[in-house]
């Protein structure tokens, strides 16, 4: 009796498991526009219903952010009739926030597992000023952010990239010289440049090097993060 009792509750919660699966909220229908808007240059976009640009979609009146699975919630505190994104960056706005995949927390339950965007809201930016850069660098006229994160010590009524190639992410102030968001000290931000036309350069599929200086000294960069002196010229 006890052994049919224990085979009758095993059943009972294998079946629970299997009911619990299609418990989860996994829409249908949604529509990817990141690559077809992206080809228009950086704008901003108002999303429809179902429609998915850099992670970002919306659902009825909800904003969701990464993967849609495992009963994920939407976005918290998100104005609808104003929220856009700017394809092809990861940034977003409405008229409260600028918003960035600051965080993607992962959850990985027995039988769902889902990324999802986590922290968002991008500290002190201004939506109405916000001004996408390139390079993921941006700025709100005071601020300036890489990949959605503060720069404290960039000037941004200053700040500007400097053109490169595709892994080549220097900026300057009237301040500093920055690789990505850290400030390259040894160079001389008045005078700092990159020539893309310098013979020294070198650009193939599996091998990168950038020749980088100011007024006093020269560099040999290599992506992602080599930096070292060589004899000016």
């Amino acid at each position: 009796m006890m052994k049919h009792l224990i085979i009758i509750l095993n059943f009972t919660l294998l079946l629970t498991s299997c009911r619990g699966q299609n418990k989860y909220f996994e829409p249908s229908g949604i529509v990817d526009k990141t690559a077809e808007y992206s080809k228009n240059g950086k704008i901003w976009i108002s999303l429809k219903d179902k429609e998915s640009v850099d992670g970002y979609t919306r659902i009825g009146d909800s904003i969701f952010g990464g993967e849609i699975a495992c009963n994920v919630e939407p976005l918290k505190g998100i104005d609808i009739k104003t929220f856009k994104v700017l394809a092809g960056t990861n940034y977003a706005k409405d008229k409260k926030n600028v918003y960035y995949p600051l965080e993607q927390p992962c959850i990985d339950y027995e039988d769902c597992g889902v990324c999802y965007y986590g922290k968002i809201i991008m500290e002190s930016a201004d939506p109405k000023n916000f001004k996408y850069l390139g390079k993921e660098y941006a700025t709100d006229g005071k601020n300036v952010y890489f990949r959605g994160e503060l720069m404290p010590n960039a000037d941004g009524e200053t700040f500007k990239i400097i053109n490169g190639p595709k892994f080549f992410y220097f900026a300057v102030d009237k301040n500093n010289v920055f690789k990505h968001n850290r400030i390259f000290k040894e160079a001389d931000s008045e005078t700092f440049y990159y020539d893309s036309n310098d013979k020294r350069n070198i650009v193939r599929e599996y091998e990168h090097k950038f020749i980088i200086g100011d007024k006093n000294k020269e560099w040999e960069f290599i992506p992602p993060n080599t930096i070292n002196e060589i004899k000016k010229q």
